[in-house]
C-alpha cells in the first residue's frame, strides 16, 4: 500500500477556488476592520474631539456605506473604498 492510495489531486480548478475563497475572506476581514476604524473616526466627529482625523463625519459616514457595499452574498464588487483623508 502506498502513501498515494488516499491522495486527492487538486485541479487547476480546485486551486482557483480555493484561491478565491482565501482572496474572499480577506476581503471580508479588511471590510471589518475598517469599519471599526471608520466607526471610532465618526465617534470622534460627533463627540467633537481633538485628534479626529481631518475629513467630515458625513465622508466616514459614505466610507462605511461604502464599505458595507463591496462584499455582496459573497462577492467583491468593484473596487476598494477609498478611506477618506
Amino acid at each position: 500500500m502506498s502513501w498515494l492510495d488516499g491522495a486527492k489531486v487538486k485541479t487547476v480548478a480546485d486551486k482557483a477556488a480555493e484561491q478565491a475563497a482565501n482572496d474572499l475572506a480577506a476581503e471580508q476581514a479588511w471590510v471589518v476592520a475598517e469599519l471599526s476604524s471608520a466607526d471610532v473616526e465618526v465617534r470622534k466627529h460627533e463627540d467633537g474631539h481633538a485628534r479626529k482625523k481631518g475629513a467630515s463625519a458625513g465622508a466616514w459616514r459614505t466610507y462605511r456605506n461604502d464599505l458595507r457595499d463591496y462584499v455582496q452574498d459573497g462577492v467583491v464588487v468593484g473596487e476598494r473604498p477609498v478611506k477618506p483623508l
